[in-house]
């Protein structure tokens, strides 16, 4: 079973008044703090992801960290992460694209990954499929080429609570050959800008929780943070984004 953690931290201070109600692109900056239970080293990463969405996301009257999953926008995206630990170096990209097809409640997602460090490189790729029966709900099962295919299942859903308010459910089930890997999560919409939720992952019958939040500071500008209390450490996570 392939299991990608991917985690970062950033800063961003931005002020100013946005009458935008759409964009097209997104920028994000990333980085991460780990601290290893017993070990004096601690990891960092560092690196930046980005997305060109094929038509423009409407944001008007939705929350913003979810415009573009509740208005299916198709997209092209791409993702640079390198991290470091006593020493020694890893790189990993992304670049993929994902698919909405409304008249088929179709969703396609497919990319290529490629993981390199000291002495070794790894080249994979991977495409999910799934269904969009509702609006709000997505149900997807993923396949990476060098395991084959683990049986598995990610749902999310996101809906409107009233009075501006939203909140988001995500849950996740993969059974490997070596392990299962479980995970629920949920984020509070307060308004459509600022947002509060947590996770819980169990992998090898062990639990990390993770409590997090965004806020977008103008309809362009975000920051988040989170913070992942895992069996063997932690990590104090970050992130910033710009859209235009």
């Amino acid at each position: 079973m392939k299991l990608k953690i991917l985690v970062a931290a950033s800063a961003l201070l931005a002020s100013g008044v946005s009458i935008a109600d759409s964009y097209q692109s997104e920028v994000g900056a990333i980085a991460v703090r780990t601290d290893i239970d017993g070990v004096s080293s601690k990891e960092n990463a560092y690196g930046i992801s980005g997305a060109y969405y094929f038509d423009a996301v409407k944001t008007s009257n939705l929350p913003l960290a979810e415009a573009a999953f509740l208005g299916k926008n198709s997209n092209a995206h791409a993702q640079a992460v390198r991290s470091s630990w006593d020493g020694e170096h890893n790189n990993f990209y992304e670049l993929g694209a994902e698919f909405y097809i409304p008249e088929n409640f179709l969703y396609v997602d497919a990319g290529v990954l490629r993981d390199t460090g000291k002495g070794y490189t790894d080249n994979d790729w991977y495409t999910a499929v799934g269904i969009t029966p509702i609006d709000g709900l997505l149900v997807s099962t993923k396949y990476y080429h060098d395991d084959g295919y683990d049986a598995n299942i990610k749902a999310k859903y996101v809906t409107a609570l009233g009075a501006g308010e939203f909140i988001n459910v995500e849950a996740e089930f993969v059974d490997g050959d070596d392990s299962t890997y479980k995970a629920i999560g949920g984020d509070y919409y307060f308004d459509n800008s600022f947002s509060v939720g947590g996770k819980l992952e169990n992998v090898y019958s062990d639990n990390a929780y993770t409590v997090r939040t965004r806020k977008f500071f103008t309809e362009q500008f975000s920051g988040e943070l989170s913070y992942t209390d895992a069996p063997n450490g932690n990590i104090i996570m970050a992130g910033a984004s710009v859209r235009f």
